[in-house]
């Protein structure tokens, strides 16, 4: 297993689960990581506090006949826990993680060991993989892709000396690089997302500054007292100056109903052999319709679609800054304000991702098709899966008092310090699949993908970023055969197939269909020994 983070846990949960009935399975996993199993990079334990998911945890579910209780079931025993928090720390969420791993390393019927070192290069010889890393080559059977967010290898851009990457400051929490930001400092970030929120809690909450409710404004505001640590200006930039819609609280059972139709029509169109994008857009829209015209929200076919492409409304674009839309999306959500088509779109892309998910797996795009989807699902995402209200209410207290603001990339208004003296923290994700840009332009963001690419391991279809995977996972190679014993989980395959950025185990099943396949090939190799 190349990467140790939740999608390589789910998947050594499920084949531990297939084969415990199997006598002897003789099964050995190695999994190369350089932080520990289960929780990876982007969950481990040591990352701060102030740091916290962006999904409700109740969909936090890594249990298995070893280790039975979810996320949620297991922290109501641990002291200093709030096990009502619907968005508890990353790290708390990291440790539940570890622990399952833990389970499975100390009592399973499969042997796993964990090394701690990254993968620099993997090739097939004689029908068998060699993995190495800087100490050694190992001969292995099967390997599984599951580097998630931190690919292997990375390549980094050289950066400027006045430059921090994001993860540095969040999840590394690399005190060496948080040094460099003084106190009363100015701080550009490059992106105005999820990881740049990230950042500016990093720099204030972590800071020991603190939050206090404001009982008068309907739980709708927050005030911050800083604590002289945190930087006097942080900045962030974005191409767009469109904020991120918060989370709703509730949708309401009228909404819901609304949209079970249209889960039929998505699940009919993905199983058609005539599938078209009009078609899909077609019944996405008609979904927002209905979801408008149950929640009260004057809305037409057009103006929805133009809300897709543009990426705001018109309604929404009457703010006059990304934090005053912030504070109108909370609004939206307590009724305080009249719902706007992002709410709606919101619900739609959100209520119905799992048959999205379900209907363009594999799907054969045409390249303009694909780059019409990639454009639209970027801004229906912002849309639907932005920060959780508490974060939102952080946010906006810190432009209130002056400390947070957030400006067009190239505005060039960064205070009054020389721009040359301002440090800058790039918080931009790196894109998933294993390209920086879609195929073939983009270039491979790992030196152990580019090598697979090149020796026609892997296969990548033009217009998209990731790997073209079976049905199980399996990879097919350059010449779309199956590489019956190389497999891609999660990110690695984003495009040909959707939404991998989640902690949602059954929103995706090729980890499945993989734990099936090696259970199938031991017993397969049992019997022949048998005999």
């Amino acid at each position: 297993m190349i990467g140790g983070g939740p999608k390589s846990l789910f998947a050594l949960l499920e084949l531990h689960e297939r084969l415990q009935g199997v006598a002897s399975p003789s099964v050995l996993v190695d999994v190369y990581d350089p932080y520990p199993p289960g929780a990876g990079r982007v969950w481990n334990t040591a990352q701060p506090q102030e740091l916290r998911i962006n999904v409700n945890a109740r969909i936090i579910d890594a249990s298995f006949s070893l280790g039975p209780r979810s996320f949620d079931q297991w922290r109501q025993d641990k002291p200093g826990t709030d096990s009502s928090d619907p968005f508890p720390p990353r790290a708390l969420v990291g440790k539940y993680l570890s622990e399952q791993f833990e389970q499975l390393v100390q009592h399973s019927c499969i042997e796993v060991e964990h090394r701690a070192y990254v993968v620099d290069a993997l090739n097939k010889v004689d029908g068998k993989w060699e993995v190495t890393t800087c100490k050694v080559t190992e001969v292995y059977d099967e390997v599984v892709l599951a580097t998630g967010h931190g690919v292997t290898g990375q390549i980094v851009e050289q950066l400027d000396p006045m430059s921090i990457q994001a993860t540095a400051l969040t999840v590394q929490s690399l005190e060496s690089e948080a040094q460099r930001i003084p106190a009363g400092g100015e701080v550009i970030i490059k992106g105005s997302a999820l990881t740049a929120y990230d950042v500016v809690l990093r720099l204030t909450e972590g800071r020991s500054g603190s939050w206090e409710g404001d009982s008068g404004a309907g739980g709708l505001t927050l005030i911050y007292v800083p604590s002289g640590n945190e930087p006097k200006l942080i900045t962030m930039t974005s191409r767009r100056g469109i904020s991120m819609t918060p989370k709703p609280q509730a949708v309401g059972s009228r909404v819901q109903d609304a949209l079970v139709p249209y889960r039929s029509e998505l699940r009919t169109w993905g199983g058609s052999q005539e599938r078209k994008t009009d078609q899909l857009w077609n019944i996405l829209t008609d979904a927002a319709l209905a979801v408008a015209k149950a929640s009260a929200v004057e809305a037409s076919k057009e103006a929805l679609q133009d809300t897709v492409h543009q990426g705001i409304s018109e309604q929404f674009a009457g703010q006059n800054n990304p934090f005053e839309q912030l504070r109108y999306s909370l609004e939206v959500n307590h009724g305080v304000k009249p719902k706007t088509h992002e709410w709606v779109w919101g619900v739609v892309w959100s209520g119905l991702y799992r048959e999205m998910v379900e209907a363009l797996s594999r799907y054969e795009w045409d390249r303009q098709s694909r780059q019409e989807f990639n454009m639209m699902a970027s801004n229906l995402e912002r849309m639907a899966f932005g920060p959780p209200e508490p974060t939102a209410l952080k946010l906006l207290a810190l432009s209130e008092i002056g400390i947070l603001r957030h400006e067009n990339s190239g505005q060039g208004t960064m205070g009054d310090t020389p721009r040359s003296e301002v440090l800058r923290v790039d918080a931009v994700t790196v894109p998933p699949g294993v390209l920086s840009a879609p195929a073939p332009e983009g270039v491979p963001a790992s030196a152990l993908y580019k090598s697979l690419l090149v020796s026609g391991e892997i296969f990548i279809r033009q217009g998209e970023r990731g790997i073209l995977t079976d049905t199980d996972g399996t990879c097919l190679d350059a010449q779309g055969q199956r590489n019956e014993s190389l497999t891609a989980l999660g990110r690695p395959t984003e495009d040909p197939t959707l939404g991998h950025d989640t902690l949602n185990r059954t929103l995706h099943t090729e980890y499945q269909r993989w734990a099936q396949r090696v259970t199938t090939r031991v017993i397969a190799s049992n019997q022949k020994v048998a005999r």
